[in-house]
């Protein structure tokens, strides 16, 4: 096992009060993706959960460098429901989009290229490490960095989506941003919420890179402390939220308490340890050959965390073409497409995948082979 450097979070990312452990999954893999490398160099960490003694707030205490932590890319968003998301996301905040654009975390471009063809828009500064293409650049200017206010020009909007949740000092991290704006400009943001998403047990919800647990008042709430008022917003799906928010002159320090995030969070874990056992029930009668998992990702991991022996299936299944052959981080699954699931006869999967459950079962039965017997 690599070793590595830990990062402790000592007090809360809202209040700042003293935090409290509440659940814990030691030696949890650090990166939610696959490798190609020997397990041996796979790098864990403790997942542990802990709850601000003050206002409630559920966010994890050991962070990992971001150097080490997003070493490697490990989401192309891939499927139908992230293609209508920017879509979706573009035609939200297009109005809005004029002159300079900084977009932190952008790296597969998906949004930037439909807002290069608003004439309002002059250029679009994109600040990712990893980018998943190489493009003609027009009014795009790909930055492979992690956002550095001091290096980033001024700006008539401050875009990122799916990236709130990865910040380790959201506040600050937010405030920083702010200093690229005039007051009355805006930031335009899509956030995940997670306390919906665990209420729904899914397990992509919190993990080394979504550290605390955002509802839709905990956003409300950071941005207000970082100096902005939301002006416009709507949910893409139960899940996701759109949110427009413009620059103001002062901060708001919030004094809000966020009850409910400690039930969330262990119904979530009850939920789990009794879903394993069921899993179990379901195939420990088929054949290890007949028998697959489905996701590359955290989904699986957390699965194993929770009981679930990864002897008891031959691949683990995965959309994204840059994964197939490879290893799922922490574990000695390898990756292979749903399409081998044509020449069995009569294949077992386990599909936990969360949102995305639905879409990915309607594609096996349609395209692949409608025999696939799923445990969901």
């Amino acid at each position: 096992m690599a070793e590595h450097k830990t990062i402790i979070r000592a007090n809360c990312i809202i209040c700042k009060g003293s935090l409290e452990s509440v659940h814990s999954f030691p030696e949890f893999p650090i990166f939610m993706g696959t490798s190609e490398e020997s397990r041996q160099n796979d790098i864990y960490e403790d997942l542990n959960f802990t709850k601000c003694k003050n206002c409630g707030c559920i966010q994890l205490s050991n962070l990992i460098p971001l150097d080490t932590l997003y070493k490697n890319s490990h989401n192309a968003s891939v499927g139908k429901t992230w293609g209508r998301h920017h879509l979706e996301f573009y035609e939200f905040i297009k109005s809005y989009a004029k002159g300079t654009l900084v977009e932190v975390g952008g790296g597969n471009l998906h949004l930037a290229k439909y807002l290069e063809n608003e004439s309002a828009v002059g250029r679009i500064v994109v600040y990712d490490v990893n980018t998943y293409e190489d493009i003609n650049p027009t009014k795009i200017e790909i930055r492979k960095e992690f956002f550095n206010v001091g290096t980033a020009p001024k700006a008539d909007m401050i875009i990122h989506s799916h990236l709130l949740e990865h910040l380790y000092n959201p506040i600050d991290d937010l405030t920083d941003m702010g200093k690229l704006l005039d007051r009355g400009s805006y930031m335009a943001i899509a956030v995940p919420l997670i306390d919906k998403m665990l209420a729904d047990n899914f397990t992509n919800a919190m993990n080394f890179e979504h550290t605390f647990m955002t509802s839709y008042e905990l956003i409300e709430d950071i941005l207000e402390s970082a100096g902005f008022t939301i002006i416009d917003n709507r949910n893409f799906n139960p899940y996701v939220s759109f949110i427009v928010a413009k620059k103001t002159s002062a901060t708001t320090n919030t004094s809000r308490i966020y009850p409910n995030q400690l039930e969330i969070l262990d119904n979530f874990v009850k939920y789990h340890l009794e879903e394993v056992k069921r899993i179990k029930e379901n195939i420990w009668n088929y054949s290890r050959e007949n028998t697959f998992i489905f996701g590359a990702h955290i989904f699986t991991q957390y699965l194993i965390k929770f009981g679930l022996d990864e002897g008891l299936f031959s691949n683990i299944l995965d959309n994204d073409d840059r994964k197939i052959g490879n290893r799922l981080y922490g574990t000695d699954l390898i990756v292979k497409s749903p399409k081998i699931l044509k020449d069995i006869e009569n294949p077992i999967l386990v599909l936990k995948a969360a949102q995305y459950t639905e879409e990915i079962k309607k594609d096996i039965l349609e395209n692949i082979n409608p025999n696939t017997k799923f445990i969901l």
